[in-house]
């Protein structure tokens, strides 16, 4: 089981960070920028200083003002050596709370830059253009902020500059806006950089990337940008960055999320149309960033409100998203955790659960300091698709209190049609691990469910469930 006390959270963290910071100095272990330099555009490949082809994959962060103290150097070596993270984009928001706000934030961006440059990180500087839809209508603010960014990085390797995320409104076309505006800037830029990558969004949120194809930009170095969320976008999608690639547009995935683009809706992650995603931009060699490292309560946040601002998370800090995509960076295609919940959020609503009279044990857990608490007719149900998923595996740990003969805890699982017993649990003397493999009939269930049930005589009897992780194998 991973660790899940607070204070071995910091000490291993400590200790990577070290460690980490050894081997770099060591010259024993090369970053990412060390083996690759300043990046070029060959065709429609990125490519590294020697004119190699590189995929770069990563994380997004939601916000940099708003959530500025994830962008560390802690939390970025821990999605560097625990993620295999290779590219950090910090998005900088244009427009929040009713106004313009990113000339005052600034700082935010430079601290965020500085600490992908420590830990040896790509970093993408992103205008994160959004509620004002129309870049040209803060392009002069957008012209000082990247005249600023290109004096201070253009010597540094790490960078790449986003100049306009998410274009919107139908107002808001390619060859009347959006490249106007993407001329002025990348030429305000490249009189002070000559050299480093510029992403360029493109019209309908950075969906229609196929649309610069009749009237591209003329400079080097230049990628267009495609967005999706799998939960939303489809084959359409796809059939643009298809004939992008194809007309010779290098296309750059600076945002992607494993769930519906409207982050406000009850379903979290789709696996399939995920995978489905995943496969088709790594056989185009696609460099990637996932939206985003957030503690924010929506479907694409990474982490759950406990996860530390300085990483060194456990499984049980992050969402049904977090891990899903940690395994896709990473490149697991067996043993994905894609669901874990150790309670320490001291509630069931991070974990999704659908509970009847269960309550938070405050009082003793497995790990840290919550656990899940049956009493008489509690049950604890969770659901999950395991659609393109085998192999499903349950690991968890019990403790009862107070059992008489004949209690038990029931474990089941929804076929589809009907409840099944995967296990009868009785009276433990401590707490008791267990690792429980479920029947195949579990395998690519849309309609999958798992529920713990209390099957208790009197009052007095209770079960403490703790640290809960579904396991699975990808299904080929």
């Amino acid at each position: 089981m991973p660790l899940r006390k607070n204070s071995f959270k910091v000490i291993i963290s400590i200790i990577l960070g070290i460690a980490a910071a050894a081997l770099l100095f060591s010259g024993c272990a090369q970053t990412v920028v060390q083996k690759n330099g300043r990046l070029q555009v060959i065709g429609t490949q990125l490519c590294n200083e020697r004119g190699e082809p590189v995929q770069l994959k990563g994380m997004s962060f939601m916000d940099i003002a708003w959530f500025g103290d994830y962008a560390n150097p802690e939390c970025f070596k821990w999605l560097r050596d625990d993620w295999g993270c290779t590219v950090i984009r910090a998005a900088l928001y244009t427009v929040g709370d009713g106004r313009f706000r990113a000339s005052d934030e600034e700082d935010d961006m430079i601290k965020a830059v500085q600490a992908a440059i420590d830990t040896g990180l790509y970093v993408i500087i992103d205008w994160h253009i959004l509620y004002d839809g129309n870049p040209m209508e803060y392009k002069a603010e957008a012209i000082s902020f990247f005249k600023d960014m290109a004096a201070l990085y253009k010597d540094t390797p790490n960078v790449l500059y986003e100049i306009c995320n998410e274009p919107n409104g139908d107002e808001v076309t390619w060859s009347g806006v959006i490249k106007p505006y993407a001329e002025e800037v990348i030429t305000e830029i490249r009189k002070i950089d000559q050299y480093n990558v510029i992403l360029v969004g493109t019209p309908h949120w950075s969906q229609f990337v196929d649309v610069p194809a009749a009237d591209p930009l003329d400079f080097d170095n230049i990628m267009y940008v495609n967005h999706f969320y799998t939960g939303t976008h489809g084959s359409d999608v796809r059939n643009r960055i298809d004939n992008a690639l194809q007309a010779g547009l290098p296309v750059f995935i600076s945002e992607w999320g494993a769930t519906e683009a409207e982050q406000n809706t009850g379903t979290w992650v789709f696996p399939v149309e995920t995978f489905t995603w995943l496969d088709f931009i790594n056989e185009r060699g696609l460099s990637w960033a996932n939206w985003s490292i957030t503690i924010r309560k929506e479907p694409s946040a990474a982490l759950k409100h406990i996860a530390a601002s300085e990483g060194g998370w456990d499984l049980g800090d992050l969402t049904e998203s977090g891990l899903l995509v940690r395994s896709l960076i990473r490149g697991q295609d067996t043993s994905l955790v894609l669901f874990a919940d150790s309670f320490e959020t001291e509630n069931y609503s991070a974990g999704r659960w659908d509970m009847q009279d269960a309550t938070i044990n405050h009082d003793e857990a497995s790990e840290g300091y919550a656990a899940a608490l049956l009493k008489k007719q509690s049950t604890l149900t969770k659901t999950f698709s395991t659609k393109a998923l085998k192999n499903i595996r349950l690991q968890f740990t019990y403790k009862t209190e107070g059992f008489s003969a004949g209690d038990y805890i029931d474990i089941e699982w929804f076929d589809g049609n009907n409840w099944q017993q995967l296990k009868k649990l009785e009276a433990s003397s401590g707490w008791s691990e267990h690792t429980l493999s479920l029947p195949q009939q579990a395998d690519n269930n849309a309609r999958f469910q798992l529920r713990f049930v209390a099957g208790f005589s009197g009052q007095a009897a209770s079960a403490s469930i703790d640290e809960v992780e579904l396991i699975m194998d990808r299904l080929n």
